[in-house]
């Protein structure tokens, strides 16, 4: 049951499961990096092919189909002036180096395929991304167990 628990978790919020597969749940290391994996594996999967399907959704249903639209000039903020220079500076490998970080799996997965379509190597750089940080998370979290013990 633990472990279904942990694979939930980090689909969704990768990095907040750490403390709690090796602390509360008392994982080894390598329990820890398997169900992590497994999780953020799916999460990536699942939220890269529902996110394709909303965009197509949208771009179906939305407003310009409807004709909600307006004719006002778009108004930049200091949210969408941020987004715009992350992904004119850093570009994909900066979404995927965030994405199990700050931002969750399913946000980095839906502006990967926003942005860069739904390629197999954008997946295959999702999954190698929350992979790198699965290892540092484990080794971080293995180690601050290990000094306290």
């Amino acid at each position: 049951m633990k472990e279904l628990i942990i694979i939930f978790f980090s689909s969704w919020k990768f990095a907040a499961t750490f403390p709690v597969a090796v602390y509360a749940m008392g994982m080894s290391f390598t329990e820890t990096l398997v169900y992590t994996n497994i999780g953020g594996i799916l999460g990536v999967l699942v939220s890269v092919y529902l996110s394709r399907f909303l965009i197509h959704i949208w771009k179906t249903y939305g407003p310009e189909k409807l004709k909600f639209r307006r004719k006002s000039r778009r108004i930049f903020t200091r949210r969408n002036r941020r987004w715009v220079k992350i992904k004119s500076n850093y570009g994909l490998i900066g979404i995927v180096l965030l994405s199990p970080v700050i931002l969750s799996i399913p946000v980095g997965s839906f502006l990967t395929v926003r942005y860069y379509g739904n390629r197999i190597r954008n997946i295959l750089f999702l999954i190698a991304g929350q992979m790198f940080w699965s290892v540092v998370y484990t080794l971080f979290y293995t180690q601050v167990e290990m000094m306290i013990t």
